[in-house]
Formats: C-alpha cells, structure tokens, sequence
C-alpha cells in the first residue's frame, strides 16, 4: 500500500463509507487501472487490497480498531504490547479477476469482463456449459390419460438439428398439464457440460361425461323433476367402463352429491391409491307440456300448500 494513506484513502471514500459506496469506488478505480486495460498494475493490487478489507465487515471492524490507535497495516506498530507486530491483509495472489467477479455477482449484474477481456471472459467461454432443454406436447384422450399409455414421438434439437425418436410413457392417472422429464434428452451441452433434458407436456382431452379433479372424477346425472320428487334409480358407467346403480331418493335436490370411493382415477403419484367417482344431481325442468302434462301439473300446484318462499316472505314482511 502507499506509503502514509489508508484504505478508505485509496479508495477515495471516508471512514463512515457504506458498503454500496465502497462498491462504486472500487468499481470505478479497477476500470480505470486494470492492467489489461492499460492501467497500473502496483495501483490496481494498492485498490484490490483495499476492497477485500473494507468490504468485509469483521476484516473492516479490526482494521478500523488499528487506526483508531494509529497503526497501518503491514508497518510497526508502537504502543503498549504492540511493538514488533506487524498486520497486513495480502490479497489473493493473482487472482484479482476472482475479486471482480466476486463482486459483480454481489452487485447485480455489473460485467467488468465487457471492460476487461482477458483471462476471465476466457475462462467463461471456456466453462462447462449445461444444453437446454427440449419442450413438446404430447395429446393424449381422457382415457388414454386416466388407465396410462405409450406413445412414440420424434423430436428434432434446435440446436443439432438432429432427430431422435423415444418411446414416452404416460402414467395412469395422468393430468392435464402434467410434466415428464426424460434426463440427458435435450440440446448437448458445450465443453463438456450435461445435455438437457426432454420435456413433454400432457394435454388431456376432454370426454363427453367425465371431468378430471386431480385424482377425483365428476359428472352430473340429469333427472326429470318428477324423478327427483318421486326418487329414482338410474344405472351409470363409470371411467373404467363399469357400470354401477345410483340410487336418488324422493325429493332430492339439485346440486345433491353423490360420493363413490375408489371408483376415480388412479393416483399418477401413487398408483396404488385411487380418487372417488363424484355424482351431482342435475334436475331437469321440461320446457314443453302436452294439455294433459299442464292440467295435471296446475291440479297438483293449486293442491300443494307447502311454503316453498318462507324466508323471503319473511324478509319482505319486516321490511315494510
């Protein structure tokens, strides 16, 4: 370091200097005199030295304690106990180009190699780098998707140009927007990194009755309304292409739920857990009667005295 200046001096900063100041200054002087861009190497080691020291907050609060009783690093220092010592913080033998990268990945992206070339822009281009990865989409139907299948697909690299043709396994139980990832499938990497990887997404499609919820299935059963108020007994397949009775009692609601366990899809995860069949009852009102339907239905209206309305009545009446 030069002979009487400390490291705040060298750095041009003062003692109460934040981080991001120190930072800057540094910044702005290793641009100004790093070697390979025609700076002065003894300055550039005086500055790099000074960085590594105050931009660590142990090796700073030390140091800071050293002048506080008037000792420089790396001179004598007089003083009770201390006559004879010597302290010094040496920065890394040839490795200043570590120090500016170490601090470009701390400062957010400032790329000193853009004004620097040299070793470490070499050493980047010369780094193991990992290829990338190929995405495709793989269509697939509902049942396909639900008791698991194979496809063979082709995949041309973008980057090789080169064709390859794999065998993709879907697993039952699959779901829409699942993800399979095939290792070492993808672009090659770049001396000698890892090749990406091959990742297909599954598209399901959708089926005229069934509605996937994860491992769960759900569908809807319509049902007239005489069915819903007199009960019913409806047969209905299920995903597997079995078929099971579904039993509606009298006076059932729209929207009821009916709840089948182990009758959904497998679980793609665990394939030896299995989700639930879901039935919801949809009542469905006719929108045309013949003249016997509609006296037949008035004749039960004008019987009926149940209060179908009890709570908006009731809303209504404390209003007014």
């Amino acid at each position: 370091m030069a002979q009487g200046r400390n490291y705040y001096e060298v750095l041009g900063v003062g003692r109460d200097a934040s981080q991001d100041e120190i930072k800057r200054a540094f910044r702005k002087l290793a641009v100004k005199y790093h070697p390979d861009a025609g700076g002065d190497e003894q300055r550039f080691k005086e500055i790099s030295e000074a960085y590594e020291t105050l931009s660590n907050e142990q090796k700073r609060k030390e140091y800071d304690q050293l002048l506080m009783f008037g000792g420089i690093p790396g001179a004598d220092m007089g003083g009770a106990g201390g006559r004879g010592r010597t302290y010094s913080y040496a920065g890394q033998a040839g490795s200043w180009e570590d120090i500016l990268e170490g601090m470009r990945g701390a400062d957010g992206g400032f790329d000193f190699s853009s004004f620097f070339g040299g070793r470490a822009r070499q050493q980047q281009r010369n780094r193991p780098t990992r290829g990338s990865d190929v995405a495709i989409s793989l269509e697939v139907s509902f049942d396909d998707a639900f008791r698991g299948c194979e496809r063979r697909v082709s995949v041309t690299s973008p980057a090789t140009g080169k064709r390859q043709t794999l065998k993709v396994r879907v697993p039952a139980g699959s779901v829409d927007g699942d993800r399979l990832r095939y290792r070492g499938r993808g672009d090659p990497g770049t001396n000698g990194g890892d090749a990406g990887d091959l990742v297909a997404t599954v598209r399901v499609g959708s089926h005229p009755l069934f509605r996937r919820d994860g491992a769960d299935v759900r569908m809807e059963l319509p049902v007239s309304a005489y069915e819903a108020a007199l009960g019913t007994s409806v047969e209905i397949p299920t995903p597997e292409g079995k078929t099971i009775r579904v039993r509606v009692p009298a006076g059932t609601q729209p929207g009821k739920v009916f709840r089948y366990k182990d009758l959904g899809a497998p679980n793609a995860k665990h394939p030896e857990r299995r989700g639930a069949l879901y039935v919801t009852i949809k009542v469905e009102v006719p929108t045309r009667l013949s003249a016997e339907e509609r006296s037949a239905l008035r004749g039960l209206r004008d019987a009926d005295s149940r209060s179908y309305r009890g709570d908006v009545e009731r809303y209504m009446e404390k209003g007014a």
